[in-house]
């Protein structure tokens, strides 16, 4: 397994910033945040993804992946994020599946959305990239079985799942051997971070009445041990993609959970 960073972790630097962090603390790659005035800027895709690959290569880096938030946008908007996947050298595309408001059937939600991403994953083919689904709260995609249900029968070299398990403690929680068993073949990335409970905090997961925050790593509420040992049990070599979006500051979220990752990671 790989260590990256989800440059949306560091907002407020420069590309090249966020690349020299991930190097300097011991990650493999970086994730690209991709929206209007991101690290790859939707109002200048093209070139901002072209130069954010250049960057990733200068600091001896790898792209592992790109971040736009898309979710039922037209064809020719795809086929734009498509382009700058390619420009930038991403191997996989990271999207949304529709929220749930609660005020239309899920069935119906799961068939629009499903619509949609089956010829968005023949434009991935022909280009060689594999679209992830990100398993989300408040998402018709929030446990690893909706998502699998979302992906199931496309072909799993082209579309897969993100396993976020901070997702899933908005949702409860659903235990990692089980949820990396679910996924299967479809399982493609992994979003790392963490939360823990705080009644000082306003962070209120919808349902529920214990407020959240977001933590560094070895404060939260996931056992970071655990879970990648279920990955590597279940042959996963993918990347593990730091997305820590608390309130610490950029440069310490990288220096303290990078590290410690990579100290689990490390650990038999």
């Amino acid at each position: 397994m790989r260590l990256s960073v989800y440059s949306l972790s560091a907002a407020d630097k420069s590309p090249a910033e966020v690349a020299a962090l991930a190097r300097r603390y011991g990650a493999h790659g970086v994730e690209w945040w991709c929206r209007q005035k991101g690290h790859v800027d939707l109002d200048s895709l093209l070139p901002t993804a072209t130069e954010a690959g250049k960057i990733t290569r200068d600091h001896g880096l790898e792209v592992a992946g790109l971040a736009p938030y898309f979710r039922l946008d037209p064809m020719d908007y795809v086929k734009r994020i498509l382009e700058a996947a390619d420009a930038l050298g991403a191997p996989n595309v990271r999207c949304h599946s529709l929220g749930y408001p609660g005020d239309a059937p899920y069935r119906e939600l799961m068939r629009r959305f499903r619509a949609w991403l089956e010829p968005v994953i023949e434009l991935c083919r022909k280009q060689g990239l594999r679209l992830v689904v990100e398993q989300h709260h408040y998402c018709i995609g929030c446990t690893p079985n909706a998502c699998r249900e979302l992906v199931e029968g496309l072909p799993p070299k082209h579309v897969g799942v993100i396993y976020d398990p901070g997702n899933a403690l908005w949702e409860g929680w659903t235990a990692p051997q089980y949820a990396v068993d679910v996924l299967g073949d479809y399982l493609a990335h992994v979003h790392v971070k963490t939360c823990r409970p705080n009644p000082n905090v306003q962070s209120m997961p919808r349902g529920r009445t214990v407020p959240l925050e977001g933590v560094a790593l070895k404060d939260g509420d996931i056992d970071w041990k655990d879970v990648l040992k279920c990955l590597r049990a279940a042959g996963y070599a993918g990347w593990l993609s730091l997305e820590a979006l608390d309130a610490r500051p950029s440069e310490q979220k990288i220096s303290e959970d990078i590290p410690y990752l990579r100290g689990v990671l490390e650990t038999p």
